[in-house]
């Protein structure tokens, strides 16, 4: 019966068939009509309550596999959860001889450690509780899930004990050895590969041989060569020339065979010039092309209408200016003379302020030089106060770990102390909560019962429901209809139309669209003519207005010649002199400072050699005096370990 049930719900596919007719196919297949009709239902109720809880069962069978059951194989889920579902829903009304007897028919060390997972207090009241929770209400979660496990409880527990008397029963004495047959190895049924068709090679083309490279590639060209013989023998012969020349000079260029340094200097820079004119005079650039400047831009029609448009608002501009004047506005002279001002002392204001800034900058160097050395003698004062300070923390730790171990040791023995109140504190709490659970118990089975019947009726409504739909899906209805062009589809479109009136409609659409595309061509030709007639005008404009131009910048660049350029003035400004003077005297106060610390009288040899002997000494007798602290530290604790662990020795005895 067990196995069936657990076939049953292997073999079901939500997606295929429904839950009804799985079962019956089911019984059918396997010739289970010859069983009683207790037992056909007795296997229907557990496929549909499991169906019904799925969400409850997978939460304790999944988590089993993950923790307990990882060494099993998960083909067997459906075992635990057929076993989990008859604990949970069935095991009031199976009984408890039924149900121990239902659950041994498989593996005992399986079932066993199934059983001490679900059927353990701690477990159900802690996390399958918060994950049933997540599912359903806490009402449902109290009194129809965990109300008869808890009630049960012990008569539940006592089916684990009985599968651990099983196991035990059946384990094997010590030292026997199970003979069995040696493995006996077989072949593995690969399949045979196929036999791979040989390509046919393909043709490789020939290439073409190509040419040689012409042996006039690496040599050099035949005039280069000439050229460059004949500027070597030209050279050589200047050489010869000025070395003859030196040899047959006059006597009065050579007094007493040494010449001045001038006549020296002088015959040098010849020969140089010579030198540099021989070398660099034969090698001549092609003059720049001479191109006249009066050639014609040719102009496209959106260039032509931008710079119309641009000398028309020039045009529209100058006139509203005149016309301003006529009606007595003033001219802008006089404000251009003040801003031209003003500039100037604006730019005046600016030098100003950038040497300024510059003095600025000076003045705060010298004194981050002045700082940094003051900062130096201060964090040497500081260093000594810093040493002495950690020499004190260090004696107030080693009096604080003292404290702290006689803390230690007293708050042992109250722990000591706690442990022994606690277990007689627990037995009276466990004695209540008994009593408790049964008083509950007997409240929560009539609850069950009255459930389990109303779930029953309604499970036999939805099936029949579910009986008339399908047999009102299985009566054939007509589906056939006759084709009329004259009609429409009936989908309920907007704009919804039979076939002959779309094709009429097409037609007209075309004839509509033949007549404007006639009166889109007259229109483009005639806005081409307009366009072609403004370009024209838009021309001579141009050309107007250019001439003007160009005499108007001929006047500008008159005027221009005869400014003169301004000289540059100096800054006159009392801040900036103030800068000057205090930068100057920080200046002297560095360079004071500096010649005092070099006049200072040096440390010696002998007196620096103490100093580091003495630094030695100091560091080394810190070094052994937190050696020997931390030495001390551990014994205490060790000591204080060994206190702990005697303590819990002594309860562990007490206990026993």
């Amino acid at each position: 019966m067990f196995q069936h049930c657990v076939c049953l719900i292997d073999s079901y596919r939500p997606l295929d068939v429904s839950a009804d007719s799985h079962g019956e196919n089911y019984m059918r297949e396997n010739k289970l009509s010859q069983s009683t009709s207790q037992d056909k239902c007795f296997m229907m109720e557990i496929f549909g309550g499991y169906i019904r809880h799925r969400k409850v069962v997978d939460v304790i069978v999944e988590s089993f596999f993950n923790s307990d059951g990882h060494r099993y194989v998960t083909s067997e889920k459906n075992t635990y959860t057929v076993a989990c579902y008859v604990i949970l829903f069935r095991a009031e009304e199976m009984g408890m001889a039924k149900l121990t007897d239902f659950i041994i028919s498989q593996n005992w060390s399986k079932m066993w450690t199934f059983c001490n997972f679900l059927i353990n207090r701690e477990n159900l009241l802690t996390w399958i509780k918060d994950e049933w929770r997540k599912i359903y209400e806490d009402e449902y979660v109290n009194e129809v899930l965990l109300g008869p496990l808890l009630d049960n409880f012990d008569s539940l527990h006592s089916i684990v004990d009985f599968l651990k008397e099983l196991q035990i029963a059946d384990a094997e004495p010590r030292g026997h050895v199970v003979k069995r047959d040696p493995t006996i190895p077989e072949p593995f049924t690969l399949t045979k590969p196929k036999v791979k068709k040989i390509p046919t090679p393909e043709v490789i083309p020939q290439v073409k041989p190509a040419k040689k490279v012409p042996a006039s590639t690496y040599s050099e060209p035949e005039a280069q060569r000439k050229l460059s013989e004949i500027r070597e023998r030209n050279k050589q012969k200047a050489h010869e020339n000025l070395m003859k020349a030196n040899q047959m000079q006059f006597a009065c260029a050579a007094q007493g065979g040494k010449q001045s340094r001038e006549s020296t200097e002088r015959s040098e820079e010849i020969v140089q010039s010579a030198d540099y004119t021989s070398r660099h005079d034969m090698f001549k650039s092609a003059p720049v092309p001479n191109r006249p400047n009066d050639v014609a831009v040719k102009l496209n029609t959106a260039t032509i209408l931008r710079e119309e448009r641009h000398f028309k608002a020039k045009e529209n501009e100058v006139i509203s200016k005149l016309e301003q004047l006529q009606a007595g506005a003033k001219d802008s002279s006089e404000f251009l003379q003040w801003q031209k001002d003003m500039r100037q002392k604006d730019f005046e204001q600016e030098l100003a302020d950038i040497e300024r800034r510059r003095l600025e900058g000076l003045l705060s160097h010298e004194e981050a030089i002045i700082a940094r050395k003051r900062a130096a003698e201060i964090n040497r004062e500081k260093a000594a106060i810093m040493k002495d300070e950690a020499a004190r923390r260090m004696r107030q730790f080693v009096a604080m770990k003292l404290k702290e171990t006689e803390e230690t040791k007293k708050l042992v023995e109250q722990v000591i102390m706690g442990h022994k109140n606690a277990k007689h504190a627990v037995k009276k709490i466990q004695d209540f909560k008994q009593k408790l659970a049964q008083q509950l118990s007997e409240e929560n089975k009539e609850l069950l019962r009255k459930a389990f019947e109303e779930a029953e009726q309604e499970m036999q409504q939805k099936q029949e429901i579910i009986r008339q739909i399908r047999a009102l899906e299985s009566v054939p209805r007509p589906r056939t209809k006759a084709f009329d062009p004259t009609e429409i589809a009936g989908y309920g479109f907007f704009g919804e139309m039979s076939l002959t009136e779309l094709r009429e409609r097409l037609n007209l659409a075309k004839i509509n669209k033949e007549k404007e595309e006639c009166e889109r061509r007259d229109s483009i030709l005639k806005d081409k003519l307009e366009k072609e007639h403004q370009i024209v005008e838009a021309m001579e404009t141009i050309n107007r207005h250019r001439s003007e131009q160009t005499r108007a910048a001929a006047v500008r660049l008159e005027e221009k010649r005869r400014e003169q350029v301004r000289d540059k003035q100096e800054v006159n400004d009392p801040e900036v002199q103030r800068l000057q003077k205090l930068l100057q005297q920080k200046k002297q106060e560095r360079m004071s400072r500096q010649a005092s610390e070099q006049s200072a009288p040096a440390i010696s040899a002998v007196r620096l050699s103490d100093l580091k002997r003495e630094k030695k000494e100091v560091e080394g007798g810190r070094y052994h005096s937190i050696e020997d602290g931390n030495e001390n530290l551990v014994k205490r604790q060790a000591q204080g370990q060994g206190i702990a662990s005697s303590a819990r020795a002594k309860r562990i005895a007490i206990g026993s």
